[in-house]
């Protein structure tokens, strides 16, 4: 499956909407992940990755956006659509450096919270 343009939360708008006080944002997080969800009115979900700049260097922040940008992109069936969602990646070591599959089943036991 391709990871096309629309799904990806890119406009200023868009990311603020999640921390305006007055929108309906539900939290779900776990160890690893805080996932902000916000109903969107599509068919299909939009998404945005955050990292604090001090939980590790620019290779290891740019490593784990990629993990999980491509989690999105192949597990887009499992993701329930018609939200935008806002990941933040709370817990990232760049001496562990966590395993594509150890991140995917994290990640995904959070979207199956959704339903």
């Amino acid at each position: 499956m391709k990871l096309y343009s629309k799904e990806r939360l890119k406009h200023r708008n868009d990311i603020s909407a999640f921390f305006n006080k007055n929108s309906s944002v539900k939290r779900i997080s776990n160890s690893n992940y805080t996932v902000l969800l916000l109903k969107n009115n599509r068919l299909y979900c939009r998404f945005a990755v955050a990292i604090k700049k001090n939980k590790t260097n620019s290779v290891g922040r740019n490593r784990v956006k990629r993990i999980v940008r491509e989690i999105f992109r192949s597990q887009k069936d499992q993701i329930p659509a018609g939200y935008d969602y806002f990941i933040i990646i709370n817990k990232f070591d760049s001496c562990y450096s966590p395993s594509f599959n150890d991140c995917k089943k994290n990640l995904i036991k959070l979207f199956q919270k959704v339903l």
